[in-house]
Protein backbone atom coordinates (compact mmCIF):
# COMPACT_ATOMS: atom_id res chain seq x y z
CA UNK A 1 0.00 0.00 0.00
CA UNK A 2 1.19 3.40 -1.14
CA UNK A 3 -0.18 6.14 1.57
CA UNK A 4 -0.45 9.95 0.48
CA UNK A 5 -0.77 12.83 2.56
CA UNK A 6 -2.24 14.44 -0.40
CA UNK A 7 -1.83 13.75 -4.04
CA UNK A 8 -3.64 14.61 -7.17
CA UNK A 9 -5.35 11.84 -8.05
CA UNK A 10 -4.86 8.25 -6.49
CA UNK A 11 -6.36 7.13 -9.88
CA UNK A 12 -3.26 8.79 -11.77
CA UNK A 13 -0.88 7.43 -9.05
CA UNK A 14 -2.40 3.53 -8.81
CA UNK A 15 -1.93 4.13 -13.02
CA UNK A 16 1.92 4.77 -12.91
CA UNK A 17 2.27 2.24 -10.21
CA UNK A 18 0.37 -0.35 -12.70
CA UNK A 19 3.03 0.68 -15.74
CA UNK A 20 5.73 0.17 -13.51
CA UNK A 21 4.79 -3.64 -12.27
CA UNK A 22 2.77 -2.65 -9.16
CA UNK A 23 1.11 -5.74 -8.14
CA UNK A 24 -1.91 -7.34 -8.80
CA UNK A 25 -4.05 -5.34 -5.36
CA UNK A 26 -1.73 -2.72 -4.56
CA UNK A 27 -3.46 0.18 -2.84
CA UNK A 28 -2.81 3.42 -3.21
CA UNK A 29 -4.58 6.16 -0.70
CA UNK A 30 -4.65 9.65 0.08
CA UNK A 31 -5.86 11.89 3.05
CA UNK A 32 -6.47 14.66 0.36
CA UNK A 33 -6.73 15.06 -3.32
CA UNK A 34 -6.11 18.08 -5.50
CA UNK A 35 -7.93 16.79 -8.38
CA UNK A 36 -9.98 13.94 -7.88
CA UNK A 37 -11.93 13.08 -10.34
CA UNK A 38 -15.29 10.96 -10.86
CA UNK A 39 -17.45 9.38 -13.20
CA UNK A 40 -17.69 11.46 -17.19
CA UNK A 41 -14.86 13.67 -15.72
CA UNK A 42 -16.98 15.03 -13.02
CA UNK A 43 -14.58 16.73 -10.07
CA UNK A 44 -14.53 14.48 -6.55
CA UNK A 45 -14.44 16.87 -4.15
CA UNK A 46 -11.80 15.50 -1.69
CA UNK A 47 -10.94 17.46 1.64
CA UNK A 48 -8.62 16.34 4.13
CA UNK A 49 -9.15 14.60 7.39
CA UNK A 50 -12.49 12.70 6.97
CA UNK A 51 -13.42 10.49 4.11
CA UNK A 52 -11.63 7.66 2.01
CA UNK A 53 -9.63 8.09 -1.13
CA UNK A 54 -8.39 5.39 -3.04
CA UNK A 55 -7.13 3.60 -5.81
CA UNK A 56 -6.55 -0.40 -6.46
CA UNK A 57 -4.44 -1.79 -9.12
CA UNK A 58 -5.72 -5.42 -10.12
CA UNK A 59 -5.01 -7.78 -13.19
CA UNK A 60 -7.70 -9.85 -13.78
CA UNK A 61 -7.80 -12.71 -16.30
CA UNK A 62 -10.83 -11.12 -17.73
CA UNK A 63 -11.36 -9.91 -21.71
CA UNK A 64 -11.06 -5.97 -22.28
CA UNK A 65 -15.09 -5.26 -22.66
CA UNK A 66 -15.16 -6.08 -18.99
CA UNK A 67 -14.50 -3.41 -17.11
CA UNK A 68 -18.56 -2.42 -16.82
CA UNK A 69 -18.66 -5.34 -15.14
CA UNK A 70 -16.00 -4.89 -12.86
CA UNK A 71 -17.67 -1.40 -11.99
CA UNK A 72 -20.84 -3.06 -11.34
CA UNK A 73 -18.94 -6.02 -9.02
CA UNK A 74 -17.29 -3.13 -7.27
CA UNK A 75 -20.59 -1.18 -6.68
CA UNK A 76 -21.57 -4.12 -5.27
CA UNK A 77 -19.10 -4.66 -2.50
CA UNK A 78 -19.47 -1.43 -1.50
CA UNK A 79 -22.73 -1.29 -0.88
CA UNK A 80 -22.31 -4.59 0.92
CA UNK A 81 -19.64 -2.71 2.83
CA UNK A 82 -21.89 0.43 3.47
CA UNK A 83 -24.79 -1.58 4.66
CA UNK A 84 -22.65 -3.67 7.05
CA UNK A 85 -21.79 -0.63 8.98
CA UNK A 86 -24.98 1.27 8.97
CA UNK A 87 -27.13 -1.81 9.64
CA UNK A 88 -30.76 -1.72 8.72
CA UNK A 89 -30.33 1.32 6.62
CA UNK A 90 -31.48 1.77 2.39
CA UNK A 91 -28.37 1.11 0.84
CA UNK A 92 -28.71 0.94 -2.80
CA UNK A 93 -26.36 1.08 -6.08
CA UNK A 94 -27.32 3.55 -8.39
CA UNK A 95 -26.78 2.39 -11.78
CA UNK A 96 -23.82 2.23 -12.86
CA UNK A 97 -21.61 3.98 -10.07
CA UNK A 98 -22.81 5.77 -7.48
CA UNK A 99 -23.63 3.92 -3.52
CA UNK A 100 -27.00 5.75 -2.58
CA UNK A 101 -28.22 5.91 1.54
CA UNK A 102 -31.85 6.56 1.47
CA UNK A 103 -31.16 8.87 -1.56
CA UNK A 104 -28.17 10.78 -0.96
CA UNK A 105 -24.74 9.47 -2.41
CA UNK A 106 -22.44 8.30 0.08
CA UNK A 107 -19.79 7.21 -2.70
CA UNK A 108 -18.83 6.46 -6.25
CA UNK A 109 -16.59 4.19 -8.11
CA UNK A 110 -14.83 4.83 -11.09
CA UNK A 111 -12.61 2.18 -13.17
CA UNK A 112 -10.01 2.72 -15.90
CA UNK A 113 -8.61 -0.36 -17.70
CA UNK A 114 -5.19 -0.77 -19.30
CA UNK A 115 -4.71 -2.93 -22.43
CA UNK A 116 -1.95 -4.55 -24.28
CA UNK A 117 -2.78 -5.57 -27.39
CA UNK A 118 -6.00 -8.08 -27.34
CA UNK A 119 -5.50 -8.56 -23.24
CA UNK A 120 -6.39 -6.48 -20.04
CA UNK A 121 -2.73 -5.53 -18.56
CA UNK A 122 -4.15 -3.87 -15.61
CA UNK A 123 -7.86 -2.25 -14.17
CA UNK A 124 -7.32 0.42 -11.58
CA UNK A 125 -10.61 0.45 -9.38
CA UNK A 126 -11.33 3.97 -7.65
CA UNK A 127 -13.22 4.42 -4.66
CA UNK A 128 -14.14 7.54 -2.98
CA UNK A 129 -16.38 7.38 0.09
CA UNK A 130 -18.19 9.84 2.37
CA UNK A 131 -17.03 8.32 6.14
CA UNK A 132 -16.94 11.24 8.24
CA UNK A 133 -17.77 14.57 6.83
CA UNK A 134 -20.90 16.27 7.59
CA UNK A 135 -21.24 19.54 5.95
CA UNK A 136 -21.06 19.92 1.97
CA UNK A 137 -20.56 23.03 -0.08
CA UNK A 138 -24.93 23.98 -1.70
CA UNK A 139 -24.61 22.68 -4.56
CA UNK A 140 -23.97 19.08 -3.02
CA UNK A 141 -26.20 19.93 0.29
CA UNK A 142 -29.22 17.13 0.35
CA UNK A 143 -28.02 15.41 -2.41
CA UNK A 144 -24.51 14.23 -0.53
CA UNK A 145 -24.42 12.06 2.94
CA UNK A 146 -21.57 9.98 4.51
CA UNK A 147 -21.61 7.15 7.12
CA UNK A 148 -21.27 9.46 10.44
CA UNK A 149 -24.11 11.84 9.09
CA UNK A 150 -26.85 8.62 8.48
CA UNK A 151 -25.26 6.70 11.81
CA UNK A 152 -27.94 8.74 13.83
CA UNK A 153 -24.95 9.61 16.55
CA UNK A 154 -21.98 12.04 15.84
CA UNK A 155 -19.54 9.47 16.70
CA UNK A 156 -16.51 9.22 14.16
CA UNK A 157 -15.76 6.50 12.01
CA UNK A 158 -12.45 4.35 12.16
CA UNK A 159 -11.36 4.78 8.55
CA UNK A 160 -8.60 2.55 9.09
CA UNK A 161 -11.65 -0.09 10.02
CA UNK A 162 -13.87 1.36 7.17
CA UNK A 163 -11.17 0.81 5.13
CA UNK A 164 -10.32 -2.77 5.54
CA UNK A 165 -13.98 -3.56 5.25
CA UNK A 166 -14.29 -2.01 1.94
CA UNK A 167 -11.38 -3.41 0.53
CA UNK A 168 -12.55 -7.29 2.13
CA UNK A 169 -16.20 -6.45 0.24
CA UNK A 170 -14.88 -5.49 -2.97
CA UNK A 171 -12.07 -8.34 -3.74
CA UNK A 172 -14.56 -10.79 -2.82
CA UNK A 173 -17.03 -9.26 -5.61
CA UNK A 174 -14.33 -8.74 -8.27
CA UNK A 175 -13.35 -12.23 -7.59
CA UNK A 176 -16.70 -13.55 -7.56
CA UNK A 177 -16.73 -11.70 -11.36
CA UNK A 178 -13.74 -12.81 -12.47
CA UNK A 179 -14.07 -16.72 -11.17
CA UNK A 180 -17.80 -17.23 -12.07
CA UNK A 181 -18.72 -15.01 -14.73
CA UNK A 182 -21.13 -12.05 -14.96
CA UNK A 183 -24.77 -13.68 -14.03
CA UNK A 184 -23.46 -14.12 -10.24
CA UNK A 185 -22.90 -10.02 -10.33
CA UNK A 186 -26.25 -9.24 -12.06
CA UNK A 187 -28.48 -11.83 -10.26
CA UNK A 188 -26.84 -10.16 -6.86
CA UNK A 189 -27.24 -6.59 -7.76
CA UNK A 190 -30.32 -6.88 -9.34
CA UNK A 191 -32.76 -6.30 -5.75
CA UNK A 192 -30.29 -3.58 -4.49
CA UNK A 193 -30.77 -0.80 -7.29
CA UNK A 194 -32.24 2.45 -6.99
CA UNK A 195 -34.38 3.88 -9.03
CA UNK A 196 -36.41 0.86 -10.50
CA UNK A 197 -39.90 1.73 -12.33
CA UNK A 198 -39.17 5.31 -11.58
CA UNK A 199 -38.64 8.00 -14.50
CA UNK A 200 -35.33 8.34 -15.17
CA UNK A 201 -33.35 10.58 -18.04
CA UNK A 202 -29.86 10.08 -19.42
CA UNK A 203 -27.69 12.03 -21.90
CA UNK A 204 -30.06 11.11 -25.25
CA UNK A 205 -33.61 10.25 -23.85
CA UNK A 206 -35.82 9.74 -20.78
CA UNK A 207 -37.95 6.62 -19.78
CA UNK A 208 -38.74 4.35 -16.84
CA UNK A 209 -36.11 2.87 -15.38
CA UNK A 210 -36.16 -1.25 -15.64
CA UNK A 211 -33.43 -2.51 -14.30
CA UNK A 212 -30.10 -4.40 -15.51
CA UNK A 213 -29.44 -6.78 -18.60
CA UNK A 214 -27.80 -10.24 -18.20
CA UNK A 215 -24.81 -7.86 -19.24
CA UNK A 216 -25.19 -5.21 -16.73
CA UNK A 217 -26.23 -2.45 -19.24
CA UNK A 218 -29.37 -0.44 -18.04
CA UNK A 219 -33.00 -1.18 -19.29
CA UNK A 220 -34.79 1.15 -19.95
CA UNK A 221 -38.23 1.48 -21.23
CA UNK A 222 -38.67 4.48 -23.63
CA UNK A 223 -41.66 5.56 -25.56
CA UNK A 224 -39.70 3.95 -28.56
CA UNK A 225 -39.43 1.03 -26.72
CA UNK A 226 -36.91 -0.85 -24.59
CA UNK A 227 -33.43 0.63 -24.73
CA UNK A 228 -29.96 -1.03 -23.03
CA UNK A 229 -27.55 1.69 -22.04
CA UNK A 230 -24.39 0.24 -21.31
CA UNK A 231 -22.75 3.60 -20.97
CA UNK A 232 -24.33 6.42 -19.59
CA UNK A 233 -25.17 8.66 -16.94
CA UNK A 234 -29.17 8.16 -15.44
CA UNK A 235 -30.73 10.90 -13.20
CA UNK A 236 -34.24 10.44 -11.69
CA UNK A 237 -37.04 13.09 -12.94
CA UNK A 238 -38.21 14.81 -9.76
CA UNK A 239 -42.40 15.82 -10.68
Amino acid sequence: MTVHESTASTMDDASEAAAEGAKDGHVVLADQQTRGRGAHGRQWLSPPGADLYFSVVTRPAVAPASTALITLATGLGVRDAVASLLPGRSVLVKWPNDIWIERRKCAGVLVESRTVGMRIDSVIIGVGLNVNRTQWPPDLAGAATSLRAEQGNDEPFDRVEVLATLLSHMERWVQRFVKDGAAVVVDALRPCLALVGEQVCWEDGEGVFDGIDPDGAARVRAEAGMVSLHAAHIEPIEH
